[in-house]
């Protein structure tokens, strides 16, 4: 998203690893090497914002089997937020459902409402702690690596689906 990345840099991805221990669940942050990076198949030796990517890292590939990292953002060392399961937003409601036949208003939010947000590259759900004008605080059910300005998607669950209701803003 900004900065840039170079082979040889050692970068930390978070969340990280999820592992339940006494019923508990925790995220432990990994820290690799990164060995080279690919722009399609080209190789290069430095990585900047826009397009896609393939960093190859020091990883064992069992860390990263059945997607179990997908989610997680990848920065050098010390340069990402830590891990929260709290998130406040500055948020905007549509007026109305997208892709209905008639016009569905979206109602306000509400106070312990679950809502689904889309974070980065995760999906989570969080209930809504406190409202305050067009500001929301939310307790996440999956911890997110919160960057400030970031956009969000909001959806609410309506007949049994998960509809995109309206955006925010981490603040």
């Amino acid at each position: 998203k900004k900065g840039e990345l170079k082979v040889g840099d050692e970068i930390e991805i978070k969340p990280g690893i999820a592992e339940t221990q006494a019923h508990q669940l925790s995220y432990h942050t990994i820290k690799t090497k990164i060995v080279s990076i690919f722009r399609g198949s080209n190789p290069i030796n430095k990585a900047t914002p826009g397009g896609s990517l393939a960093i190859e890292t020091e990883l064992d590939n069992i860390l990263t089997k059945s997607d179990s990292l997908s989610g997680c953002i990848a920065s050098r060392v010390g340069n990402l937020p830590e891990i929260t399961t709290m998130l406040k937003l500055k948020y905007d409601l549509f007026s109305s459902l997208v892709g209905e036949e008639k016009e569905v208003k979206i109602e306000g939010l509400k106070l312990s409402e679950m809502i689904m947000l889309s974070v980065n590259t995760t999906t989570t759900v969080g209930q809504i702690k406190k409202i305050d004008k067009n500001n929301i605080d939310l307790s996440l059910r999956i911890p997110v690596v919160p960057i400030k300005g970031d956009s969000v998607g909001i959806a609410r669950n309506i007949h049994g689906h998960w509809r995109l209701i309206g955006f925010g803003e981490i603040v």
